[in-house]
């Protein structure tokens, strides 16, 4: 029992540390292109080590989901996932924010998760939110 114990807890410190790894990770690639008039491009990546690809690709999706974000399509075959995040404007009118992901297998093991958000001219968003909502997308790969 004591062994039990102790395998569980030495799984779910590993877990947590994979998971910790990713995320700073993703922060420290995550970068932004673009300004106010011309629209903008928040993108990162990281590598998230020991985890199967399917159901990572599908933990991935329903972090999308559970964001508030409409996922349009998810293939299987290249690991992409387009979604769409609403946004509302001043006067009332509505446009979509696209989200571009792709959660690709690695050899030796684990995925690479990569992140694309794009604003247009005139929206304005939080660096700061963004690289958060993207690194818990980036999280919710690992965890399981």
């Amino acid at each position: 029992m004591k062994h039990q114990i102790a395998r569980t807890a030495a799984a779910v410190v590993l877990g947590a540390a994979t998971s910790l790894a990713a995320a700073s990770e993703c922060e420290q690639n995550f970068n932004v292109n673009g300004s106010f008039g011309s629209g903008r491009t928040y993108a990162t990546e990281a590598r998230v080590p020991d985890v199967t690809y399917l159901p990572a690709l599908y933990r991935v999706r329903d972090k999308i989901q559970e964001q508030g974000l409409v996922v349009l399509a998810v293939q299987e075959k290249n690991g992409y996932i387009r979604a769409a995040n609403a946004v509302t404007g001043g006067e009332g009118g509505t446009a979509n924010a696209p989200l571009r992901v792709y959660v690709t297998p690695q050899d030796g093991g684990g995925v690479n998760v990569s992140l694309q958000f794009t604003i247009a001219g005139g929206q304005m968003t939080s660096k700061k939110s963004v690289m958060r909502y993207m690194c818990e997308i980036v999280d919710a790969a690992a965890a399981g």
